[in-house]
């Protein structure tokens, strides 16, 4: 926690967050279908015409976008909703792998490991 002083002259606490550990692929498709999960039709067995996955990437086209809503979402839900945030989604296996080939589009790197340079 830090005081400081705002753009309009007043004292606020600042928060002051040093990283850890970072976020795996699952993480952040995980927060991104907190919010942004198809609607899925269990008598059916399908998933429900309205789709949000596709307007969510189309709408936020590139990482930094996406990575700012998963910023967001982590913000308002926090990291233990994340945990049991599997538990909320309809059919959370098929589109978590949905969501994590569209990221992999976006970023390549992410979810790889760094090759041993012997």
């Amino acid at each position: 926690m830090a005081t400081k002083m705002s753009v309009r002259k007043e004292y606020l606490e600042y928060i002051i967050i040093r990283p850890t550990n970072g976020l795996s692929l699952d993480q952040i498709g995980t927060l991104i279908l907190m919010w942004y999960a198809d609607d899925y039709d269990y008598e059916a067995g399908k998933t429900i015409t309205t789709d949000n996955l596709g307007p969510f990437f189309t709408k936020n086209n590139t990482w930094n976008k996406i990575m700012s809503k998963a910023k967001d979402i982590l913000y308002d839900e926090g990291m233990s909703r994340l945990d049991y945030a599997a538990e909320n989604i309809p059919s959370y296996e098929l589109q978590l792998t949905r969501v994590k080939e569209r990221l992999q589009a976006f970023n390549s790197w992410i979810g790889t490991k760094k090759a041993d340079l012997k």
